[in-house]
C-alpha cells in the first residue's frame, strides 16, 4: 500500500495528526510524487501525480555528484604534489584520498538511517555518542594486540552497544523524544570520551602525540592501502543495506504504527539498519578517529535537493559525505603546510553552526 494512501486513511478515520506528523507527511507525499494537499469538505487529500519526470531529475543530479566527486578526488591527488614522484602519490595520495572518500560515505549513510530510525533531525553519530562508542572499542582492541582485521569488528560491536544504549535512554513510554534522545546521546559521547582519553592517557608511553590526536580529532595521515581494503566491505555494506530498506525507512518517518500499516516490520528493520549504522561509523572510526557532523549536514543538505526518498537520498548523501570529507582533508593537510591540522577540526567548524540552526528550527516545528 502506498504511504500516500495509508495518509488518506488515517485522515478519513479523523486520526488527528501533531504538527510534526502533518510534516511528515506531506514530505513523503512529495517523495511520491504528490503534487501537494487539496481540502475537501474539512478532510486533506492527495493528489497524485506520475514520478517518472521526478526520478529522472533525482538521477541527474546523483550523476552530477558523483562526477564533481571524481573531478575534486583527481585535483586532490595533484594538490601539493609538485615535489612527489608517481610512485608516491600511488603509494600515500591515492590511498589517503580512496579512504576520506570511502568514510565520508559511510559516516553520511549511518546519520541518514539514524535521523530516520530515530525521527529525529538532529541524530547524528557524533552528537549521540556512537563514534566516541566505536573509536573506544577500536581503540581497546588495538592497545591489547589484537590484529588488524579485527580492529573494525571491535568498533562495530561497540558502536552497536552505544546505539542500543542511547535508543533505550532516550525512549520514554515506548516514545524516542528529540530532547530526550539529545541528552542521553551527550551523557553517553561525555562518558565514551572520557573513557576513550583515560585509555590513552594510560597507554601514553606507548603512542606518538599524533596517534593520540587521530583518535580524539581524526585524520587521515596514517592512510594505507591496507586501510583502505579493510574499510572497503564495511562501507559497501553499511551503504547497500539502507538503500534496500528504502521502503521501510520512508514508512518509519511516519512513525512505528504507521510503518505497520505499510506492511513494513518494524522491529527486524530496525535492529538491520540500526546494525548498518553502527557498522558503517564503527568501520569509519576504526580508520579516520572521531570525526564529527558529516552524518549530520550530509542527508539535511541532500534532502534539500533529492527530496526524503530514502532509495536516493541515502546515495546522494553518501556521495556529498564523501566529496566533503575529501576537501575538508585536503584543506588540512595544505592550509599549515609541512604540518597538518586534524581533519575534525574543519568539519566541527561547518558543523556546530549547522547543528545549532537546526535545533532553533527543530523547536518551531516540533515544539
Amino acid at each position: 500500500m502506498k504511504l500516500t494512501q495509508i495518509y488518506c486513511d488515517f485522515r478519513r478515520k479523523q486520526i488527528h495528526l501533531g504538527k510534526s506528523d502533518l510534516w511528515r507527511a506531506k514530505s513523503l507525499a512529495r517523495c511520491e510524487g504528490a503534487k501537494g494537499l487539496q481540502e475537501t469538505d474539512g478532510v486533506r487529500g492527495m493528489v497524485a501525480l506520475s514520478t517518472k519526470g521526478l526520478k529522472f531529475q533525482r538521477w541527474q543530479v546523483l550523476l552530477a555528484a558523483a562526477v564533481l566527486l571524481g573531478i575534486t578526488a583527481l585535483a586532490a591527488s595533484f594538490v601539493g604534489a609538485a615535489t612527489l614522484t608517481a610512485e608516491q602519490i600511488f603509494a600515500l595520495r591515492l590511498p589517503r584520498i580512496l579512504l576520506a572518500i570511502l568514510v565520508g560515505a559511510s559516516l553520511a549513510s549511518s546519520g541518514t538511517c539514524l535521523q530516520a530510525l530515530f525521527r529525529n533531525p538532529l541524530a547524528d553519530p557524533f552528537i549521540l555518542g556512537i563514534s566516541a562508542g566505536g573509536a573506544l572499542g577500536a581503540a581497546a582492541a588495538l592497545l591489547f594486540g589484537a590484529p588488524s582485521f579485527a580492529i573494525p569488528f571491535a568498533a562495530f560491536l561497540a558502536a552497536l552497544g552505544t546505539s542500543w544504549l542511547v535508543y533505550w535512554l532516550g525512549r520514554v513510554n515506548g516514545v524516542v523524544r528529540m530532547d530526550t534522545l539529545l541528552l542521553a546521546g551527550v551523557a553517553v559521547n561525555a562518558f565514551l570520551s572520557s573513557m576513550l582519553t583515560l585509555l590513552l592517557y594510560l597507554n601514553a608511553h606507548r603512542l606518538l602525540v599524533s596517534a593520540v590526536y587521530f583518535w580524539l580529532m581524526g585524520g587521515f595521515q596514517m592512510a594505507t592501502w591496507r586501510e583502505v581494503w579493510m574499510m572497503l566491505p564495511y562501507a559497501l555494506l553499511g551503504l547497500l543495506l539502507p538503500i534496500y530498506q528504502a521502503r521501510a525507512l520512508n514508512a518509519l518517518l511516519f512513525g512505528e504504527e504507521w510503518a505497520h500499516y505499510a506492511g513494513v516490520e518494524v522491529e527486524v528493520v530496525k535492529r538491520w539498519l540500526l546494525a548498518a549504522a553502527a557498522l558503517s561509523c564503527g568501520a569509519a572510526v576504526s580508520v579516520a578517529g572521531i570525526i564529527g557532523f558529516v552524518g549530520l549536514m550530509a542527508p539535511h543538505l541532500v534532502r534539500l535537493l533529492l527530496g526524503p526518498h530514502h532509495r536516493t537520498l541515502v546515495l546522494g548523501a553518501a556521495l556529498f559525505g564523501a566529496w566533503l570529507l575529501l576537501c575538508c582533508d585536503t584543506v588540512s593537510r595544505t592550509i599549515v603546510r609541512p604540518a597538518e591540522l586534524p581533519v575534525g577540526i574543519f568539519t566541527a567548524f561547518l558543523g556546530v553552526p549547522f547543528f545549532l540552526f537546526l535545533l532553533r528550527q527543530a523547536k518551531k516545528v516540533f515544539g
